[in-house]
């Protein structure tokens, strides 16, 4: 009997025993795996949508940094120097040593180099659609597509880009950096929000200008050795390339060379110790770039200058991955001829290309009060969920100031950013 007992304790399990735990064991590993690929899912979303909310913020605090300054000339904005009543053979409204004597007199700041004409602190271009259709503009729609399309020449934008512009901001073959079609450019000039108090003046050839050595940092932030600069009071301004930056003296001296000064600061403009303030000038240029692994960023490009360079160097910054578009529209002031005083009041909202008075581009540029801002942003990797659908017209499409975007399947989640950027120095009670 104890041998029939070990018999009956050492038998296995059956084969339908076997088959019942194999079906009992599949449904839980598919609720697992189902777990799984939800948990997955949610996160991808998740992560993607943080990204895209993150990047949205880093693009309009870059923007609205520097849209903000446009035009700053010190003391008094470019609005009001740029007045008839306010400029004299003697003054003009801008002293710029990237002109000569005659182009200065003339007040010809087409003259001086693209990069360098700060007599404009903005200006915008259009992009057609895909290049060579219309500008793009509210009640347009353009399509997105996961690998961005590089702009060939500047004639993808409306107006068109220089052939100088547009070979700054392409780069060099096979750099990442590359312009994408269907996205605004956005370019911008100023004086920094900071600088040091002038302490002496000194003008001839070469003029010496001396600044407070306890500000000195606040013309070296982020930069070097700084060549590009601004000195401004309540009455005159003017724009310059230091020959040399002496931080052992504390001062920048100007000299004329040919190159990059064709003239210098002579006397004519009679800087006020006490007022005067010596700035970094900033050139600037935003846009939508092509990264180097193929993904759409926000790019910054900058001009540079060290002391005694021949001319500005562009050097591409990319700050955001991620935004596939940039679209924008500019609120004029409603006076917009150059003999009428502006109100500070927006009188109207419009694209790049219907900026006015047409003929007279740098005025209708200088009453341009307000940049409305739309972005695009997309997260970086593909999720799992199912494309949206906006065919049925039940979930409205992608828009941005008016431009519908259409994006492509590629399950990436996407999502509009936009804002109102009032240039502080152009507004009424400003």
């Amino acid at each position: 009997m104890s041998i029939g007992r070990r018999t009956r304790s050492a038998a296995g399990l059956s084969l339908i025993e076997i088959m019942i735990a194999l079906a009992i064991s599949s449904v839980l590993v598919l609720g697992l795996v189902e777990v799984f690929a939800a948990s997955r899912t949610a996160y991808q979303l998740s992560t993607g949508l943080a990204r895209v909310q993150e990047n949205g913020r880093f693009a309009l605090d870059f923007l609205q940094r520097d849209v903000r300054m446009a035009g700053h000339l010190g003391c008094v904005n470019d609005q009001a120097r740029f007045l008839p009543e306010n400029v004299t053979p003697s003054r003009p409204a801008l002293a710029s040593t990237f002109l000569n004597d005659v182009d200065q007199l003339a007040a010809n700041y087409a003259a001086a180099p693209e990069a360098l004409r700060f007599d404009i602190g903005m200006q915008g271009y259009d992009a057609k659609i895909d290049g060579a259709g219309a500008a793009t503009g509210s009640g347009s729609t353009i399509a997105l597509t996961t690998a961005p399309t590089a702009a060939t020449a500047g004639s993808a934008w409306q107006p068109a880009l220089s052939v100088a512009l547009f070979d700054d901001i392409n780069g060099p073959a096979g750099s990442a950096g590359k312009p994408a079609q269907n996205s605004d450019i956005l370019v911008l000039r100023y004086f920094t929000p900071t600088g040091a108090q002038m302490t002496k003046f000194t003008p001839g050839d070469p003029a010496t200008i001396e600044f407070d050595p306890a500000q000195e940092a606040r013309l070296t932030e982020g930069v070097t050795s700084p060549g590009l600069f601004g000195v401004t009071d309540c009455i005159n301004a003017a724009v310059f390339e230091a020959t040399t930056f002496d931080t052992v003296n504390h001062a920048v001296t100007v000299k004329i060379d040919g190159a990059a000064n064709k003239s210098g600061l002579l006397g004519n403009q009679s800087f006020v110790q006490g007022q005067a303030i010596v700035y970094r000038a900033e050139s600037v240029v935003y846009y939508v770039g092509i990264n180097a692994s193929g993904n759409p960023s926000l790019y910054r490009l900058r001009y540079t200058m060290a002391p005694g360079a021949a001319a500005p160097t562009p050097v591409r910054e990319e700050l955001v991955e991620g935004i596939e578009s940039l679209q924008l529209q500019y609120g004029q002031d409603s006076h917009t001829a150059a003999n009428e005083r502006p109100t500070g009041n927006i009188g109207s909202s419009v694209i790049a290309n219907a900026v006015q008075p047409a003929a007279d581009p740098a005025t209708a540029w200088r009453r341009v009060g307000l940049v409305q801002v739309g972005l695009v942003a997309r997260s970086p990797e593909p999720a799992a969920a199912a494309q949206r659908d906006t065919s049925n017209g039940e979930v409205a499409p992608l828009s941005a100031l008016g431009v519908v975007v259409t994006p492509p399947n590629d399950q990436r989640y996407r999502t509009v950013y936009e804002d109102s950027i009032a240039l502080r120095n152009r507004l009424f009670g400003n």
